[in-house]
């Protein structure tokens, strides 16, 4: 109801019309201007530039192999590399989720940072443990085991960095 005494206002209303006008302008500029870069002390705090590109560097490494591995375990098709390819594929995905939540070069919450890494951790060493299990004949599993292995001990250890 109030929309229609609204537009029929505007209909007959220069300068409400004017207004409306540039509001609804000012407001498309808004919603299209990109946020500028603001450097980011939290996340400084928490990593040191260093850190932070091992972390990274790391999360990237975890990824690739963990793709690469669930790839060649699937191309086996044995229902005893089931289990092994699912802790692959979701270690690939949680450790892209958190290479670009680190990433990010705007404003941190310490608390998804800890879940992140924590969940990071979780699923590595996870695919540590299933890849270990073929790491003896399966070259991409003992690729896969040790990455993992590698990537838990940074996540756990960063962890222990991070307050708040």
């Amino acid at each position: 109801m109030e929309s229609v005494a609204l537009d029929a206002h505007l209909a007959t209303c220069a300068a409400c019309r004017q207004f409306a006008d540039d509001v609804a302008r000012i407001t498309r500029l808004v919603r299209s201007a990109g946020a500028t870069r603001t450097p980011d002390v939290a996340m400084a705090l928490m990593f040191t530039s260093e850190g932070l590109g091992t972390v990274l560097r790391v999360l990237t490494n975890l990824e690739s192999v963990s793709t690469t591995c669930a790839r060649a375990m699937m191309a086996h098709d044995t229902a005893a590399m089931v289990s092994a390819t699912r802790a692959a594929l979701d270690c690939a995905d949680i450790a892209a989720a958190a290479q670009r939540v680190l990433s990010r070069p705007t404003a941190i919450d310490a608390r998804v940072i800890r879940a992140i890494l924590a969940a990071a951790a979780a699923a590595a060493e996870r695919c540590a443990a299933e890849c270990g299990h073929h790491a003896g004949h399966h070259g991409p599993c003992r690729v896969h085991s040790e990455a993992a292995q590698r990537a838990a001990e940074l996540c756990r250890s960063e962890l222990q960095n991070i307050a708040g």
